[in-house]
């Protein structure tokens, strides 16, 4: 709402509370009638100043989850946005080569800047058949590979799957979240 209508509203919410008090002929306390008043005022400011923050968070949801991740990264590991990012990216980019095309979109849609993630991961190399056609170690040197792309150590995969985990199953369900996980250590 913008801030005239809250004017216009609290304005009416003052009057009505005025005229209630001017035809009150019960012969009860006026002060009472004014405390009642400007307790109507208040709630209904305090409703308006909800409505207000509801309708901001829902206005960008997408960005608001997006920088979430990436700062939740970048906070708790002490790397840049832009490993973050990367990093991401290159989890959801193995996790995509390993699930069902059906089940990654449905992860997909409910991660906000899963393109942009996915976009800011550095190529990823096949390296299962290096590995002796584990695909289970493959998959942990091709995330190591592009880990040191992103200047960050092998170890720090290892970190960025649990948050990143914990992410999907608060934005997608723990069933997804299950799917996910499961992807990054078989295929």
């Amino acid at each position: 709402m913008k801030n005239s209508n809250y004017f216009q509203l609290s304005t009416l919410v003052i009057l009505t509370a005025i005229t209630g008090c001017a035809t009150n002929t019960g012969g009860s306390n006026p002060m009472a009638a004014v405390n009642q008043g400007l307790s109507t005022v208040e709630g209904a400011a305090q409703s308006s100043k909800q409505i207000l923050n509801a309708g901001t968070a829902a206005a960008n949801p997408e960005g608001v989850a997006q920088i979430g991740l990436v700062d939740i990264l970048s906070h708790r590991l002490g790397v840049s946005q832009q490993q973050a990012l990367g990093g991401a990216g290159a989890i959801f980019q193995m996790a995509q080569s390993s699930m069902n095309p059906q089940a990654f979109s449905t992860l997909s849609r409910s991660v906000p800047g899963m393109n942009t993630m996915l976009g800011a991961a550095p190529s990823m190399s096949n390296l299962s058949s290096l590995a002796g056609g584990n695909s289970t170690l493959g998959n942990a040197a091709a995330l190591a590979a592009s880990f040191k792309q992103l200047n960050l150590s092998s170890d720090m995969v290892g970190q960025f799957i649990p948050i990143i985990t914990n992410y999907v199953s608060k934005t997608s369900g723990q069933a997804t979240a299950n799917l996910f996980q499961s992807a990054l250590t078989s295929r």
